[in-house]
């Protein structure tokens, strides 16, 4: 007696699992183009949403062939599983990423003093053709205020050389590359300018660890009104979406900053 052999799997499950494998292989070789910048942030990025959409692909096919397979008894359900799965491995953070971005402020260059804000002398030099201009944007300073009036200068009675240290080792216990300490203040006075504010300003490099995305930052420290005055400025490279991450730079390190100036033994350290 001849058995009758098993229908093959429903092509539906089968072009699932491998547009889901597809879109893993290729979400990953994106995240190491990006992370380690060997190759353009635009055009990985672009990658990036591309593998992104087969995924999607994936997610809508195993959708079909579980309908087909409860409804016809077609065969293939360990492949719309694994399709099905290792698409939502993938879109779940995706979207989480999307409405983040949705949430939060389109403003990718931060400064508690939009009026003035501190200079980004490093960047100016070091980015890219395609990257954000290092200017900044004076028509989304009013936005700011409205969108983010938590972002404020930083006024401490404490003397600007101890501010500088502490603002040192912030951002080095950040693993923020600092690329410019710039003693401001004190080449003031050696010229002998008193009617120019003295200032220090300490700029740094910061690098996402999945990503690997860029944002330039500075730290301009000076005296006001007996006071010293900590104005910060955040900056993406590149995009007009940072998910708020420049923001919080701004807001997290000044808040780290004033509770360390607030102890003696670390503010005359």
């Amino acid at each position: 007696m001849f058995r009758r052999p098993a229908p093959p799997p429903t092509g539906w499950a089968t072009s699932s699992r491998r547009a889901a494998v597809f879109a893993f292989e290729a979400v990953l070789i994106c995240l190491v183009l990006l992370r380690f910048h060997l190759a353009p942030m635009s055009a990985a990025f672009a990658a990036l949403v591309g593998s992104l959409l087969v995924a999607l692909m994936a997610l809508l096919f195993a959708l079909v062939a579980f309908v087909l397979i409860w409804h016809k008894g077609e065969r293939g359900f360990g492949r719309s599983l694994t399709g099905f799965v290792l698409a939502l491995v993938l879109l779940a953070p995706a979207g989480f990423a999307s409405w983040l971005a949705l949430s939060v402020p389109a403003i990718v260059d931060v400064s508690t003093d939009t009026a003035d804000p501190p200079l980004l002398s490093h960047a100016a030099k070091d980015r890219p053709a395609d990257a954000n201009p290092a200017t900044y944007p004076a028509g989304s300073a009013e936005y700011q205020r409205e969108a983010l009036p938590q972002i404020q200068s930083l006024l401490i009675d404490i003397p600007p050389d101890d501010i500088r240290k502490l603002v040192l080792r912030l951002m080095q216990e950040r693993r923020w590359r600092v690329v410019a300490d710039l003693r401001l203040a004190e080449t003031a006075a050696r010229v002998r300018l008193p009617d120019i504010a003295p200032s220090d300003r300490i700029e740094a490099v910061a690098t996402s660890t999945l990503f690997g995305t860029t944002d330039d930052i500075a730290v301009r420290i000076r005296v006001d009104g007996g006071k010293t005055r900590i104005d910060m400025r955040s900056a993406a490279r590149y995009g007009s979406y940072d998910f708020g991450a420049n923001a919080a730079h701004v807001q997290n390190f000044l808040a780290d900053l004033r509770d360390r100036a607030l102890l003696p033994d670390q503010a005359s350290q």
